[in-house]
């Protein structure tokens, strides 16, 4: 095990979402210099593993995250955060329903992704206009 591995390590099993820059920011801060070829083999390595997620936002930025059984995600468009959301209830609903279907054509699911897109509640606040006096 590689002192550069066990930082990434250390940043997927912390940070709920992290990108190439904000993850090589974290081992410069821990080990000072970094082979930025290192942390790609060792992304490239976790991703085959399927240890790793990758998701595109706005088709540019690319994020990691640890893998789940059920990821469910919600994007802004006005203020673009992506939040990752947990909720037990709504990840068991949406897994039976999809196994449901999916045992009905026999394919067997073992892992799903879903990302919502809309505005966000504050985003959805500071757009009402305030009726005139």
């Amino acid at each position: 095990m590689t002192d550069i591995r066990l930082v990434i390590l250390k940043c997927v099993a912390s940070r709920k979402h992290f990108t190439i820059n904000e993850l090589i920011s974290e081992i410069e801060k821990e080990l000072g210099t970094v082979n930025v070829m290192s942390v790609y083999n060792n992304i490239d390595l976790l991703l085959d593993l399927h240890l790793l997620f990758s998701n595109t936002i706005n088709g540019k930025q690319i994020i990691y995250e640890a893998i789940t059984n059920q990821l469910i995600h919600i994007k802004c468009h006005e203020c673009d955060s992506y939040e990752h959301i947990n909720s037990p209830i709504l990840s068991g609903e949406l897994w039976s329903s999809c196994q449901q279907f999916l045992d009905s054509i026999g394919f067997t699911m073992d892992h799903f992704k879903l990302e919502m897109h809309g505005i966000c509640k504050k985003c959805s606040q500071k757009n009402k206009v305030e009726p005139s006096k």
